[in-house]
C-alpha cells in the first residue's frame, strides 16, 4: 500500500507540473492572438502551438485518468485493510469473550472456598 500512495504521489505531482505547462502555453497563444503590438502573427507557428497544446492536453487528461486508477487502487486497498481488520477484532472478540454464567459459577467457586 505504501507504494501506491508514493506513486500517487508522484503521479499527482508530475500531473500538476504538466497542468502548469499547458496553462502557460495557453496564456502564451492567447498573448500571441490579442497582442496589440501591430507584429503579425504567422498562422503556421500560432498551429504548430495550437496542436502542441492540444497533444499535451490528451496527456494531461491520460495522466488524470492514471491518477484516477491510482485512488481507486489506494480506496479499494484501504476498504480491503479495514475489512480484514473488523474481522480480526471479532474474533479477537469471540475468543475474549466470557459468558456471564461462567462468571457467575467462578464467583460461586470462590465464594465456597472462602
Amino acid at each position: 500500500m505504501d507504494k501506491v500512495v508514493e506513486e500517487l504521489e508522484t503521479k499527482m505531482k508530475k500531473t500538476d507540473e504538466h497542468f502548469e505547462s499547458l496553462a502557460t502555453q495557453v496564456g502564451d497563444i492567447e498573448k500571441d492572438i490579442f497582442s496589440e503590438s501591430g507584429e503579425e502573427i504567422q498562422v503556421n507557428n500560432l498551429l504548430k502551438s495550437v496542436h502542441k497544446v492540444k497533444s499535451n492536453y490528451q496527456n494531461l487528461r491520460q495522466e488524470l485518468l492514471e491518477v484516477q486508477d491510482l485512488q481507486k487502487q489506494l480506496s479499494s486497498s484501504l476498504h480491503l485493510q479495514l475489512k480484514m481488520m473488523q474481522l480480526k477484532f471479532n474474533i479477537l472478540k469471540e475468543k475474549v469473550y466470557i459468558p456471564e454464567s461462567h462468571i457467575n459459577n467462578i464467583q460461586r467457586e470462590r465464594e465456597r472456598r472462602d
